[in-house]
């Protein structure tokens, strides 16, 4: 198990350090999405404008969530990855020439940002492509404060499992550190808890209690 592996290497924290993960509750018994999948499933359901045109584009899509939310009729949904098959885009999410700026009113980026060299520039792409007014959802393993590492050059893979708890991540975010750079990116940003969805909520939906969900906005107006 995941808890075992990050031990064997040395990574300083345990499964229950981290934000936004119910190990115990993991994947769901019917459909088999995971905790985070329906945190945001919650927040589509409860927190997206129901007016207005609806482009929505969720990068490494998971199956459960996929398939809900491409059979839902009033979302103009796609699917992007670099290296994913099946996707609707093949992009790199660090240059999307592929897509005009503003192409988009909601995004999903789960679990991406961990494992790209530059950040960073990965942010920048995500507000060029999100029109004003949009919102996105960006999600990464996060960590105690003061936890924050990277190291894009560090190659070996027993190294990335101590530093950034996965053999393919080159850093690791604690809460100040990505939301610093999500802001830098010129991102408006809430971090949603349980006091905005319900403790009730999260208990039944088999989400953990300190579990954060990050939601990005690009303003109406831009300045400058």
């Amino acid at each position: 198990m995941l808890g075992g592996v990050l031990a064997r290497h040395g990574h300083p924290y345990s499964l229950d350090d981290f934000e936004t993960l119910n190990h115990r509750r993991y994947l769901c018994p019917v459909c088999g999405s995971s905790d985070r999948d329906r945190l945001y499933k919650l927040y589509i359901d409860n927190f997206l404008q129901p007016n207005g045109s609806r482009r929505m584009l969720e990068f490494a899509p998971v199956p459960s969530l996929s398939a809900y939310l491409r059979g839902r009729s009033d979302l103009e949904y796609r699917t992007a990855d670099l290296m994913m098959a099946g996707v609707d885009d093949v992009v790199d999410i660090t240059d999307m020439a592929t897509y005009a700026d503003g192409s988009f009113d909601f995004f999903i980026c789960s679990h991406i940002l961990e494992h790209v060299p530059d950040d960073g520039r990965a942010l920048r792409e995500l507000y060029r492509i999100l029109a004003p007014g949009g919102r996105g959802i960006v999600m990464t393993p996060v960590a105690p404060e003061g936890s924050f590492d990277e190291d894009p050059s560090e190659t070996d893979e027993g190294e990335r499992w101590r530093r950034f708890a996965q053999g393919d991540h080159v850093r690791l975010y604690d809460r100040s550190t990505l939301s610093s750079r999500i802001r830098q990116s010129g991102f408006e940003l809430s971090a949603l808890d349980a006091r905005s969805f319900g403790q009730d909520t999260f208990s039944r939906h088999g989400i953990a209690r300190g579990s954060v969900l990050y939601v990005v906005h690009k303003p109406d107006v831009q300045t400058g």
